[in-house]
């Protein structure tokens, strides 16, 4: 009912390629980059190709905070926390994790794989790679207090 869909790879990020302007910007404007659904390029010789392919949002986001020495990566999501067993009765919300829970519960195939999988990828990633840093996943509406504390799925190493 939807028609054809075209499908394509979305490798996993490894570098922001213009990351010395983004770190400019940081001092004198708000800055927006990495959106999902663009393209990543390829280095061809001297110049840079496009690839056919998509940048995953989440990882690619956590990779932008990690090479921007952020203390904090914040992922926004229709949920105020993330949810194990979703949609059934045994349903439960995740409020504080560590990075090695995240890791079993992706073992255990906890989380969407299209949906909520590379969030929490994303966030481990992060979290990992220095010490005293945290992710949190939560709703739109729910920024504000988690960005306090108050609320939002917490993960830390």
């Amino acid at each position: 009912g939807r028609g054809w869909r075209r499908v394509v790879a979305s490798p996993i990020p490894t570098e922001i390629v213009e990351l010395d302007s983004v770190k400019r910007l940081f001092d004198s404007t708000i800055v927006i980059t990495c959106g999902g659904g663009g393209i990543p390029v390829l280095e061809q010789g001297l110049d840079l190709r496009g690839a056919s392919a998509v940048i995953e949002k989440d990882l690619v986001s956590g990779l932008l905070a990690d090479q921007t020495d952020a203390d904090m990566l914040m992922i926004l999501t229709n949920d105020e926390f993330v949810n194990i067993k979703y949609g059934t009765p045994e349903e439960v919300a995740l409020k504080q994790i560590t990075a090695e829970e995240a890791r079993t519960h992706i073992a255990n195939h906890e989380f969407g794989v299209n949906k909520m999988l590379p969030k929490i990828e994303a966030s481990v990633n992060f979290v990992c790679r220095r010490e005293e840093r945290s992710a949190v996943i939560t709703s739109i509406d729910k920024a504000l207090d988690a960005y306090r504390g108050k609320t939002g799925t917490v993960i830390t190493a």
